[in-house]
């Protein structure tokens, strides 16, 4: 039984391929190219035949027509080329364009499929003519290489950069172009035969691209950035808003200030909702409750197109670029998940979100991002939380204790002397609670909230 040995020919006209096939030149009883339609198949082959006379040659370009799907044609190579080893009794050669590490399905299963039949030796790829051409570093640029017909999975999982490979038919150029629904103003750079004299690099519309151009064995395509894909439902949406700005002459009014109390009604009726959800008694109310709480979190969203749909018709920004932002966002203040940064638990994950938005986000005080217009419970809340970043120590929940005793106290007095009670004393008091809270760990909003509903419960009682 024979072996496979894999090598490239690398990118261009002049072949490129290693030593180690020289070495063993006069084992190799058969060359086997994955396509000769490649610049340097013909000169590859004549040196191969000039050196060893004896040499059989075959190719796998018949198998590209015939195949039902991608995957049948790279599992058909392989098929084939370990039934030629196991009828061999010297090597085989695989050669394939480029390097065999680089792009290469069928390389990959036969590694997965029978690793103790080949050997690989390294090849210069398509790659470092790819890059040149194009002018980027794609390290710097973050470009995710796939092959082409892995394109329409990926491209719902994020916008790019990519460099598409092994465009070598146009049903695989029609496929790459439907994977992208609403394509925009988006470019394709489409790059074809580098390392030749008809080397081409040609930017074009995405929908144009099986339009234009003709695809071969040496066809790439690199786009730089590809509008997100929501759900159907969200580009509705999306559409249902512009067309309101349009038509509707309310919705013509409205401005990022006019809005901003529908914005503060609509939050408060999502709380509700959430907080009508720990009253659940069955499964009909659990639906009955999580359909109301699904509509107020829709009469939020609405909001948030709105504004996104107001800003970019003053070329602000859009609805991407707010969902971008938000994303970049979570992945800086989440090292711990998007790293291999290590944290010891929520606390110290907080004060990672503390030091990063100081550090990265350039904030120059622990005040920023706290809007003072929040009510007062909630505000307290967050200053005393935030205060810890500084490296100020909070009154223990003893302290908090002694001193909500004396400003009640004082209060108290106060009123058996008929004398009415200050601002500044219950300010003070309420002050102490919520620090008291913190020290417990109560969230003092949820909590008065609760007390709240509990009372509204006693009026309903009482109307009935």
């Amino acid at each position: 039984m024979g072996r496979i040995l894999v090598a490239g020919l690398g990118p261009g006209e002049i072949p490129v391929i290693d030593r180690r096939v020289w070495d063993v030149i006069d084992d190799i009883v058969e060359v086997v190219f994955r396509t000769e339609v490649h610049p340097g198949a013909a000169s590859g082959r004549s040196e191969l035949a000039r050196r060893n006379p004896a040499i059989r040659f075959s190719s796998f370009d018949s198998l590209y027509d015939d195949a039902s799907s991608f995957e049948t044609l790279y599992q058909e190579m392989v098929e084939r080329l370990v039934i030629l080893a196991r009828k061999s009794q010297g090597q085989i050669l695989y050669l394939v364009p480029g390097s065999p590490l680089i792009a290469e399905k069928s390389v990959d299963l036969l590694r997965n499929s029978v690793p103790e039949l080949i050997e690989i030796v390294p090849g210069v790829s398509f790659l470092e003519l790819v890059w040149v051409a194009l002018g980027i570093d794609p390290f710097g640029s973050g470009v995710t290489m796939i092959d082409a017909t892995d394109f329409p999975a990926m491209a719902k999982l994020h916008q790019g950069p990519y460099l598409l490979t092994q465009v070598w038919s146009k049903q695989i150029l029609t496929d790459v172009k439907l994977a992208i629904t609403e394509p925009m103003d988006t470019k394709a750079v489409v790059l074809q035969r580098l390392g030749t004299p008809s080397a081409s690099l040609l930017e074009i519309a995405w929908n144009d691209l099986d339009k234009v151009v003709k695809p071969d064995h040496l066809t790439t395509i690199y786009v730089e950035r590809i509008p997100a894909a929501p759900g159907p439902a969200l580009i509705e949406l999306y559409d249902i808003i512009a067309r309101l700005r349009n038509e509707c002459p309310w919705d013509k009014e409205q401005t990022h200030q006019s809005l901003a109390v529908h914005l503060i009604e609509e939050s408060y009726e999502v709380v509700d909702a959430i907080e009508k959800l720990s009253t659940i008694s069955d499964r009909e109310q659990e639906e009955a409750l999580f359909e109301e709480f699904k509509g107020e979190l829709g009469d939020l969203l609405v909001q948030v197109y709105f504004h996104a749909n107001l800003a970019m018709e003053e070329s602000h920004f859009d609805l991407n670029d707010i969902a971008e932002t938000v994303t970049r966002k979570l992945i800086r203040r989440h090292p711990h998940v998007f790293t291999e940064l290590e944290v010891s638990g929520s606390e110290q994950v907080i004060a990672n979100w503390e030091r990063i938005k100081h550090t990265q986000e350039g904030r120059s005080s622990v005040l920023e991002g706290i809007p003072q217009s929040l009510p007062s419970l909630l505000l307290v809340s967050k200053l005393l939380r935030r205060s810890t970043a500084l490296g100020l120590e909070l009154p223990s929940a003893e302290v908090s204790m002694d001193e909500i005793s004396k400003v009640w106290q004082g209060l108290l007095s106060a009123a058996a002397l008929g004398k009415p009670g200050s601002t500044e004393g219950f300010g003070e008091l309420l002050w102490w609670i919520a620090n008291l809270a913190i020290q417990i760990g109560i969230d003092l909003e949820s909590a008065l909230r609760s007390r709240t509903r509990e009372f509204i419960e006693v009026i309903k009682a009482a109307e009935s």
